[in-house]
Formats: C-alpha cells, structure tokens, sequence
C-alpha cells in the first residue's frame, strides 16, 4: 500500500500518526482530570452524592483510558498502512465523537441549566447525616474550612442535624490563614461576632466547584472530538488508497 500513496497521502499519513499521538495525551489528561477530582476533591464527591455527578467523573475517566488505548491503533494502522485497521479505527472513533459529544451535551445541560436545585438535594441528602456519619462529618468539615462557608445556606442548618455540642461545629470558624489548623477565636466564633465566624452557606462554594469542573471536562471532550474527526477524515483518506 505504501508504494502507491501520492504525497498528499503520505502527508496525510504522518499527520495521523501524530494526531493519534495527541490523542493519547488528550485521553492521558481526561483521565488524569478525572482521577484528580476523585482524589483531590473527595470531599465534594462525598458531600453531592448524586448519581449524575459520580457518573461523570467516572464517565470521563473511562473515555480517557478508552482513547488512550485506541490512538495506539490508530497509529499502528497508519504507520502499516492496514486497511482493515484503519476501518475499524474509523468507526471506533465516530461512535466515541457520537457519545462524546452527547457526553458534552448533558453535561452542559446538568452543569448550566438545574445545577442549584440539584445541588441542594444532593447536598441535603448527606447533610442530615452530619454528626452522625464521620466520613460525611468530615467532608462537610472539610469544605466548611477550604470553602470558608458553613451549612448548606448558613449556620442555622445544623438543627436539622445530629450535631448537638453547640449551635454548629468549629469547622465554620475562621481559621487564622487558609493553611492553619488553628481557628482566630472560638469563643468569639460561637457567639456569632462577625469576623470570626463564616456566615454563609456552601451552597454557592459547590455550585462554583461543579461548574468549574462540569466546563473543563466539557471543554476536554469537544476538543478531543473536534480532533477525532480530522483523525477518522484522514483515516478515511488512506483506506481509499488502498
């Protein structure tokens, strides 16, 4: 096959090969993106226990592994100018460039559209456990602290809770800097005087979290897809010559 390639398929050959070498770290950084917010923002995917939400992060992790793994045929089909390899790394693509950009679609349309409300259960949802689930206690201690906020709209959700030692935790005291474990003052904290304790809910920290991450993941998948079609295109191109 190799011998009857004119210039432009040449070219087009090559410009494969290194399309499916941006595939593969285009696939290496979704799965990094998604293996990042598991492990960096663990409280957050604990405190919104929604299906949706998980799903996605696990979603973008599989596409990742997925075209990491098929740029390796699409190289290997470009470099031995296989036919075969190259139909079946063609239509592989196209239905990945399908799902992903339904992907991308839903994503925008949770991210943008019925994020608060959505939140707000998914929030509630693990919220009630606080002071009775450790894990989910320190989650939400966790983000109260990193997001300066407490409860989900402010301090009075703690009723609703089993938290009984004070009117909410020491988790929403200020702390003396970001990087400090040491609070300003509990005591003025506790009596509610302003500067020393935070008088906002997280509802609006988790809003900002998932749609800041609901654009990046979005963005990844219309740019790997965007790509992918020049890649089934020139695919398409070398098959023809054979």
């Amino acid at each position: 096959m190799g011998e009857d390639l004119t210039s432009c398929q040449k070219c087009m050959k090559y410009l494969l090969f290194v399309l499916n070498i941006v595939f593969f770290l285009c696939g290496v950084a979704m799965l990094g993106t998604g293996i990042w917010i598991l492990v960096d923002y663990a409280s957050f995917t604990m405190v919104l226990d929604h299906p949706l939400i998980k799903s996605g992060v696990y979603l973008l992790i599989g596409i990742g592994g997925v075209v990491a793994i098929i740029s390796f045929l699409g190289c290997f089909g470009a470099l031995k100018e296989s036919k075969c390899l190259l139909v079946l790394y063609a239509l592989i693509m196209l239905l990945m460039v399908i799902g992903e950009l339904a992907a991308a679609g839903c994503i925008f349309y949770f991210g943008y559209s019925n994020v608060e409300q959505t939140l707000l259960k998914a929030a509630n949802d693990t919220f009630i456990k606080y002071g009775e689930d450790n894990a989910i206690t320190d989650s939400w201690d966790a983000i109260q602290e990193v997001g300066e906020c407490c409860g989900i709209l402010g301090v009075d959700d703690f009723q609703y809770t089993k938290f009984t030692d004070d009117k909410f935790p020491d988790s929403c005291c200020v702390r003396l800097n970001i990087q400090d474990t040491e609070y300003l003052n509990t005591t003025a904290c506790h009596l509610e005087i302003d500067g020393y304790y935070h008088n906002v809910g997280c509802l609006d920290k988790l809003k900002s979290f998932v749609t800041g991450n609901v654009g990046i993941a979005a963005g990844i998948a219309i740019g790997i897809a965007v790509i992918q079609i020049i890649g089934i295109v020139g695919g398409c191109i070398l098959c023809r010559a054979g």
